[in-house]
Order: structure tokens, then sequence, then C-alpha cells
């Protein structure tokens, strides 16, 4: 989402015009749920996805051809034979996506500060005018209410503009996109909960660290990688990570910002480094805290930490041996398996869940070198 915030700001800077997609409702079967997002650049090329197959499609022919004069507009979509007969998938549900064309340097400022916002970790709600009656409210009209109380953009109208932030409350409680129909239908408003990114601080640049570090990213993660090795610990082999820290793994974790939503994995070269890095982490708020190897290592590596005076209920709340049991044995089935871990914990709505769900088995090879 903030390639396509960052690119928004982008073309209204270079005084182009790019199409801003955003599935608002769905009802039945569809490809995709409300808040699924699709830039459409002035080259053609696309951010994002609305699901694919015929919808995307038509949707995007009907966007460029705003793009070369028009305003913004809701489709909508009945997913029947017209729309499933060429792929074989018919599934039966509604679908509505507006099409935006971001032009102005307030709703420039406004993308920026988004962006800001999500990397100070603070959830808002975004508010679009998608379906207007009234002839001071516009389409496309845009403003957002933050939880720290900052308010930006307008909605054209002051009563409008004072009832969405109590629709917003529940919108971002349950994390759940929806259009708010305001004065019995006469105005649509998509309300959009941003959510800070979570962020997967990786302990290991190795052969399973590189293909984490790839999963999370294609997952929403931003992530963290520590290492002490130059030559693992590079741009190279880690394109996707937002920050890659090179130095003595379990000093560079201890003094790292871990809150709520940090989600730590230790995937080291060695049992000692796995151990100390544990310790470094294992007293945090993570969200969550995954540890690689086999049980035997494990309970030593617990052991020990118990001695060291860890207490044995912070060390029950570790993921490990890590991952979901789907019987991996690869390099890259370990990572799915861990990846498959951290969205089931991630899409947990309630945050003190802890699942037991059996590791994965680890295979004979050395992992995390």
């Amino acid at each position: 989402m903030n390639e396509i915030y960052q690119k928004v700001t982008e073309l209204i800077a270079a005084e182009e015009i790019g199409a801003y997609c955003t599935v608002v409702e769905t009802k039945g079967s569809t490809p995709q749920k409300p808040g699924s997002k699709l830039l459409i650049l002035p080259d053609l090329r696309n951010i994002g996805t609305l699901g694919g197959g015929c919808v995307e499609a038509e949707a995007r022919r009907q966007a460029i051809g705003l793009m070369q004069g028009g305003g913004p507009r809701l489709l909508d979509f009945q997913l029947d034979s017209d729309y499933g007969w060429d792929d074989g998938l018919i599934c039966g549900g509604n679908m509505k996506i507006f099409i935006d064309l971001p032009t102005t340097k307030e709703e420039s400022l406004m993308f920026t500060r988004l962006q800001e916002l999500e990397d100070e970790k603070t959830p808002l709600v975004f508010a679009t005018v998608v379906k207007s009656e009234i002839d001071d409210i516009k389409v496309g009209a845009k403003m957002f209410i933050a939880t720290s109380g900052e308010q930006r953009g307008t909605l054209g109208n002051a009563e409008l503009e004072a009832a969405v932030p109590g629709e917003s409350t529940e919108i971002l409680e349950e994390d759940a996109p929806g259009l708010f129909r305001w004065k019995d239908g006469a105005v649509w408003v998509f309300l959009d909960p941003i959510q800070p990114r979570p962020l997967l601080l990786i302990a290991g640049a190795g052969h399973v660290g590189q293909a984490l570090c790839h999963l999370g990213k294609w997952m929403g993660f931003n992530i963290a990688i520590v290492d002490d090795r130059v030559d693992f610990a590079s741009q190279e082999r880690l394109p996707e990570a937002n920050e890659i820290i090179i130095g003595d793994i379990a000093k560079e974790l201890s003094k790292y910002p871990i809150d709520h939503m940090t989600y730590v994995v230790i995937v080291t070269r060695g049992h000692q480094h796995d151990e100390e890095a544990l310790h470094s982490v294992v007293e945090s708020n993570a969200r969550y805290v995954g540890l690689i190897g086999s049980r035997r290592k494990v309970k030593l590596i617990f052991d020990d930490l118990i001695e060291l005076g860890v207490p044995a209920e912070r060390l029950a709340q570790v993921y490990s041996p890590i991952g979901v049991d789907i019987s991996s044995k690869t390099v890259p089935e370990i990572a799915v398996s861990i990846a498959a871990q951290l969205i089931q914990v991630r899409n947990s709505k309630h945050p003190d869940t802890h699942f037991d769900a059996q590791p994965a088995r680890m295979p004979a090879v050395k992992i995390g070198t």
C-alpha cells in the first residue's frame, strides 16, 4: 500500500494522471475484498491488484478511459456469466470498485502524510466520497482521522465530517473497510482503516532468513534482518529488506526497539547464537517470537535460560520448534511453514492467543548457514 501512496505523490508532482482503483464493497463470492487496490500508471503498468480476471480487465479498461479525460467514478460489477465465461470462474457475487484520479497538491500532501503516519505506527481511517447526490459534496473528496486526533482533508460538508469519526471507530477496531451510507444513501463514503505495517525482525541472514525475508515482504511485513556476517547480510542477497543490520546478533537485538507489532524469528547459524538471540528478545513486548531447531536443542536452550533467570512462562510463549506442520524438509518449505504461522498469529483477533501448532521437521542439513 505504501508503494501506491508514494507513487501517487510522484505522479501528482510530475503533473501526470494515474487511476487509483479501490474495491469498496463486495457481496457473495468475489476474487478480492474491500480495501484491495490497484494503481494504473500513465504508461499503463499496474501496482497492486483487484483480483485479476475479467473484472479487473474491465475496471482497468474504464479507468484508462477516464485517465484520458474524465472524473472519479464508481463501477458496479455483478459476477455472473458476463464476467466468468472466459476463465471458467463464475463467482456469483457483486463488487463495487471506485476509480479515483488524484491530481491536486492537497491530495499529494494527504498521501504523503498517510505514509508518515504509517511509519509512526499511528492507525487511521481514510474516508473517500464515492457517490454523492448532494451538490456541495463532491465525489472523490477525502479526509483522514488518525487515532492521535489528527484530521486532514475535507468532505465538503461539516455535518458529514462530524459523523465520520463515530463511524470510523468500529471500522478501525474490526480492521474491516466498508461503506458508510449517509442521509438515506444520498452520500456514500468509503472508510478504509489503515493499520501500521507489522515488522518482521529476522535474526540470521542464512538460507532460511533469506527465504523468509522474501516471503515476509510479500505478506505485507516491513523487514529488518540482523547478522554478523557482511557477505550474508547484504542488499544483493536481501533486496526486500527495509533494514539490514550488521553486528553482534544478540547485542543488536537487545537494543532494537521491539514493540507489540514486532514479530521476531530466530534462524541463526548455530545453537549458541540462537540462545543468545532468544535471551535478548524473550522478555520483550514482541507479538511473536519463534526459534528454529529440534525439540532437543530447544529444551537445552530453555534449560540454560531458566538457569539465567528467564521465567518459564515467558519461554512457554515462544514458538519453538517453529512453524506450522506441513511436513516441510527443504529450506523454502521451512520458510513457508514459518510464514504460515506468522499469518496465523497476525490474523488472530485475540493478541494473547498462543497457537499450539506442531512444527515442521527440520532437515538433516545445517540450517541458517
